[in-house]
């Protein structure tokens, strides 16, 4: 489910500011050359960009992803398949015939290739192309992209078609790389988490899980001790507490999970697993700001929002005002990501200081073994 759903999920990059001199001018030249196309004769798939408002619209009028300081867009990934059995079937017919031509002879290696190649071209032709797709939106005065899916293929198709046509290069949002947003390079804290794993490193989504998996645990410590109550910087205030799914392994072997879905309040079992050493590899997190509340999953990469619920948004008298709801929507949303850097933030100001080892991690020790809550 994409970022316009009622449960949404989606990916979040980083995206540095192009600098270019006529910005929507570059960007409508290159979402119209990276328009999808339909698929040539003899290919198997063609991958392109459509409007936000019609997944078949690729015309792009100035108006259909120009959503005041967004950009919003679907990636689409059209492919032709060929069911094997299909395959396998007219392949039985193409070798008999072969071999009517050939006084019964069975053909060699290389003309069975070629026999296989001409019945899958004939046959993919014939096939009409499924779509997949994802949303894309980029909000380019704070300098993140989301992509409504957490699809391998889907992410790596659209990564390299949004830098064929626009030359850009987003930064997915994992562990490290978030956490080397929120924590200046050239600070004391920026020195640490350097120290700790660099974010240059081809490895870091790997090796810098252990800040999800300490994140995450150090939230539930977080919402019980502190009762959820979270202030940020503008002054706004936010509480965040567990929802009711709850799932922990061992970081260095996550084969081995303890789910958990009762109350938070109630997680005996999870209690019991802190103290044989997991931590939350995922979790359901409850937030509320002002009168807004929200759903979401978390995992320990941070990178994908799962399953976020935001507030019903209300019907507008003209059903037309798309754009009204898509700016209500990423208001939610803006909330939420408000939210989540706060609470990142104050976790790595702790993680990255000098009391961590002597301080800190003995008090959520302790607080994992008790047994009075």
């Amino acid at each position: 489910m994409g970022i316009q759903s009622a449960s949404a999920t989606f990916t979040r990059f980083y995206v540095e500011d192009p600098s270019w001199k006529d910005f929507w001018g570059t960007v409508d030249k290159g979402l119209k050359a990276g328009s999808l196309k339909e698929i040539t004769a003899g290919h198997s798939q063609s991958a392109g960009f459509s409007s936000w408002d019609d997944l078949f619209d690729t015309s792009f009028d100035f108006t259909s992803y120009h959503k005041a300081e967004y950009v919003a867009f679907h990636f689409r990934l059209d492919q032709r398949k060929v069911p094997p059995i299909l395959l396998k079937q007219y392949m039985r017919t193409a070798l008999q015939e072969y071999r009517d031509e050939h006084e019964g002879k069975w053909p060699g290696r290389k003309e069975k290739q070629r026999i296989r190649d001409d019945v899958l071209l004939q046959l993919m032709d014939r096939t009409l192309p499924k779509p997949s797709a994802c949303e894309i939106v980029w909000n380019t005065q704070r300098e993140w992209m989301l992509m409504g899916t957490t699809s391998k293929r889907i992410l790596d198709a659209s990564w390299e078609h949004l830098e064929s046509h626009l030359q850009l290069h987003p930064l997915p949002l994992f562990h490290v790389h978030w956490a080397n947003r929120l924590v200046s390079a050239s600070s004391r804290e920026g020195a640490v988490l350097a120290s700790l794993v660099s974010p240059d490193s081809h490895d870091a989504f790997f090796e810098g899980r252990f800040l999800g998996y300490e994140f995450l645990t150090w939230l539930w410590f977080f919402s019980e001790n502190a009762d959820g109550k979270l202030k940020l910087e503008d002054g706004r205030e936010a509480e965040v507490h567990l929802g009711d799914r709850l799932t922990l392994s061992l970081p260095d072997d996550g084969n081995e999970r303890v789910a958990c879905t009762t109350q938070a309040s109630d997680l005996h079992e999870a209690r019991t697993a802190l103290q044989h050493g997991k931590l939350v590899e995922e979790a359901q997190i409850f937030v509320k700001m002002g009168e807004n509340e929200y759903f979401l999953r978390l995992d320990t990469n941070l990178w994908a929002i799962r399953g976020l619920k935001t507030p019903k948004q209300i019907k507008d008298q003209d059903e037309a005002d798309t754009d009204g709801r898509f700016l209500e929507k990423m208001y939610f949303l803006e909330e939420v990501f408000d939210c989540l850097d706060a609470l990142y933030a104050k976790f790595l100001t702790l993680r990255l200081a000098p009391e961590w080892e002597a301080k800190t991690k003995p008090m959520l020790n302790k607080w994992f073994n008790a047994t009075d809550r």
